[in-house]
């Protein structure tokens, strides 16, 4: 899986958003707002899109590292939701 589009992550006084750059501004034209879990998702699937993107355990995998107070299943199951809410917006194609 993979982002439909780049998105610029940004903390702008305390708020993380998301917003599309570039040629991309004109497939997404919102904003996001993200919680710092949200944010390093898209800033991983961000990264994976120059490449073939990312699987769903491969991502919960770079999630662990930085999360690890977090279970496995917790990780998976938050992880699980936002992309949900990323391909619901159009914005996450496998």
């Amino acid at each position: 899986m993979k982002l439909a589009c780049e998105l610029a992550v940004m903390d702008m006084d305390g708020e993380i958003t998301a917003v599309a750059v570039g040629e991309d501004s004109a497939k997404f034209h919102g904003m996001l707002r993200l919680n710092e879990e949200g944010a390093d998702i898209v800033n991983i699937l961000n990264m994976s899109r120059e490449h073939d993107g990312i699987t769903f355990p491969n991502l919960v995998a770079s999630l662990q590292t930085k999360y690890t107070e977090s279970s496995r299943e917790e990780i998976a199951k938050f992880t699980e939701a936002f992309l949900k809410q990323l391909w619901q917006e159009g914005l996450l194609v496998e």
